[in-house]
């Protein structure tokens, strides 16, 4: 499986999370910064250069803030909600999974 390293060190707002995951996946520029745009494009898929299956790791997430690491968090939630919802749908599972580390 492919592994994607975010390194979260010089993060300072919750738009620099989506900018380094977006700009990591091959985002286009249209892409919206929101939890249910990483839903349609990471889970249902067709819209970024990098598709499944791959993990993304976000390193040094402890030295963010709390909102950062909150937006983190939920993200981590709905994408493995919406991965378990493709699979209830289609029958098949993808393969994406965002993980942190200190």
């Amino acid at each position: 499986m492919r592994q994607i390293e975010l390194d979260a060190s010089s993060w300072t707002t919750v738009l620099d999370f989506y900018a380094a995951l977006l700009a990591a996946l091959g985002a286009p520029n249209w892409h919206g910064m929101n939890i249910n745009a990483l839903i349609d494009s990471m889970i249902w898929g067709g819209i970024n250069a990098v598709e499944p299956p791959y993990t993304v790791r976000i390193r040094e997430i402890a030295k963010l803030s709390k909102d950062i690491v909150g937006e983190v968090e939920l993200a981590k939630r709905a994408l493995s909600e919406a991965r378990a919802e493709f699979r209830r749908s289609r029958g098949h599972d993808v393969e994406v999974l965002l993980e942190t580390a200190a």
